[in-house]
């Protein structure tokens, strides 16, 4: 019995401790918003490391595809609290739903860079 209330004890704990630290809506976005500007990154400019004008251009196409995104995620980002998780929606080009974070204890796992895209364009 005294192992079991301990057992008791601790999931309580750590309920409370989830629930005191369930990521936000900010924070899915944000590390969605991270994944996507990874991406970009690597998109623009994969060989930009000889030239500091290619350096310039990719970084002015990076943040202007950034700020892009972040619009565009801010608008179709829905975030569902589950009390002691909460998980990252964004819904695509059909109107689907697709699950693309998760959050817990403080802080959001996404899923891959590929996963992010089909999600967002709905594409199979």
């Amino acid at each position: 019995m005294k192992k079991f209330l301990t057992f008791l004890l601790v999931l309580a704990c750590l309920s409370v401790v989830a629930i005191m630290t369930c990521p936000d809506r900010q924070a899915h976005k944000d590390a969605i918003l991270g994944v996507v500007n990874e991406s970009i990154a690597e998109s623009v400019a994969p060989g930009a490391a000889e030239h500091s004008a290619d350096k310039a251009l990719g970084a002015l196409i990076g943040s202007l595809g950034s700020g892009i995104a972040g619009w565009m995620i801010d608008g179709r980002l829905q975030v569902k609290n589950h009390f002691v998780c909460s998980t990252g929606e964004v819904t695509d080009l059909n109107g689907k739903n697709n699950l693309v974070s998760v959050g817990v204890f403080g802080h959001v796992f996404t899923f891959g860079k590929e996963q992010l895209k089909k999600a967002l364009t709905g594409a199979e």
